[in-house]
């Protein structure tokens, strides 16, 4: 079995790269959508992230403010390595749990932090998605309904190009040309797959 990690800074297209290998029949595991399940109420998770930075990042239901404390952390840097210790475990745990249990030839595992969490280590490739900031902020704010100053926030707080290229096997650059990003992804998949 060959794991595939698959990161890049908010807003670089790491879902289109995911939905891509999802069509060419390779499981992936959504690290994004793991970091919301493990936050939801009652979880140990939640209440960590509760006892650390507050009940005001809580509503009424027992939900996480998850807009609020985002942009609490990505204008406090420091604060952001504070949440991740608090998430990167229970995320890694479900990863494990999954990859165990797994049969097939290639996983991907799609997380922003993939690298800072250490679940590159359980992977035999990381493939990073690299593109431009303007296009990066501008759909930061359509997903997240963002202002420009928000979305920058949050690209400044990540990791830049250089940190993805020095920590790579694959690169691909998405600057909204899906032919072009589709072909890059075509010859990467190729190549893994020549050496299973």
């Amino acid at each position: 079995m060959i794991i595939l990690g698959i990161t890049g800074g908010s807003g670089c297209g790491k879902t289109t790269v995911s939905e891509y290998f999802k069509d060419h029949g390779i499981d992936v595991i959504d690290t994004d959508k793991i970091a919301r399940l493990i936050v939801e109420p009652k979880q140990p998770a939640l209440t960590e992230i509760k006892n650390t930075f507050g009940n005001e990042y809580i509503f009424p239901d027992g939900t996480l403010n998850r807009k609020k404390l985002g942009n609490y952390v990505f204008s406090h840097p420091e604060k952001i390595e504070i949440l991740n210790k608090i998430t990167h475990k229970y995320i890694t745990d479900y990863v494990d749990s999954y990859i165990n249990g797994y049969n097939g030839e290639i996983i991907g595992i799609d997380g922003a932090a993939l690298i800072e969490s250490g679940i590159d280590s359980k992977c035999d490739y990381i493939l990073s998605v690299l593109s431009d900031k303007k296009i990066r902020a501008k759909r930061i704010m359509e997903r997240d309904h963002l202002t420009e100053y928000e979305a920058n926030c949050r690209i400044s707080a990540q990791k830049d190009d250089t940190f993805y290229i020095e920590n790579s096997d694959f690169l691909v650059y998405n600057n909204n040309n899906i032919t072009n990003l589709h072909n890059q992804l075509k010859n990467i998949l190729k190549n893994i797959r020549s050496k299973l």
